[in-house]
């Protein structure tokens, strides 16, 4: 028995050892796994985290621009109200001085009156620009002018209604061609630029 149960104490030892140097190979591979997975891991979280970087410096970037396009649109916004503010104050000017307003606008129908034509003044002008200066322009231009009955949704001079076309000659329209030529200018005298 001697001889037979050394052969499965062999057998049996040898079995432990080889299962030993399994596990032994086993534990190796599954700690390079491990390791490798970790790795693999950590990559993918440093390069989430790269991404989200990216992603918040955009969102930064694309706010930065955004804001200073708004910036730059209230500023041209403020800059324009006040050279219209400006324009509006230049027309409230040539309107204080009764004398020099009568004889802009008296200058104004006859560079383009035409015999027949009604004048359309506006409500504010109504007393300034009445029926005697109406007819004192006629008379100056020897053509027949009379006054419209309807007032003419304008902040200052006529509107010569004719009989197959009316002339703008608003303070308004006026005003706006000014500005459209000079608008620079102005702006340089409002803000140096």
């Amino acid at each position: 028995m001697n001889g037979k149960q050394a052969i499965i104490d062999k057998i049996i030892g040898d079995a432990n050892a080889r299962a030993a140097q399994i596990a032994e190979e086993a534990k190796a591979k599954t700690g390079a796994i491990a390791e490798k997975a970790e790795k693999a891991a950590a990559d993918i979280i440093a390069e989430g985290e790269a991404k989200k970087k990216a992603a918040f410096d955009i969102v930064v970037a694309n706010s930065a621009v955004v804001a200073n396009l708004d910036c730059k649109k209230a500023l041209l916004t403020a800059k324009t109200n006040l050279i219209g503010g400006a324009f509006d104050r230049a027309a409230e000017t040539l309107r204080a001085d009764k004398k020099k307003y009568r004889d802009l606008v008296s200058k104004m129908i006859a560079s383009a009156a035409e015999d027949g034509d009604k004048v359309r003044v506006s409500e504010l002008d109504k007393d300034v620009l009445d029926k005697a200066f109406i007819e004192s322009v006629a008379k100056k231009c020897r053509i027949k002018l009379t006054p419209d009955k309807e007032y003419a949704q304008i902040k200052g001079g006529v509107i010569l209604v004719g009989k197959n076309y009316d002339k703008n000659l608003s303070l308004d329209l006026e005003l706006q061609t000014l500005r459209e030529e000079c608008e620079g200018e102005v702006a340089k005298v409002l803000f140096g630029e």
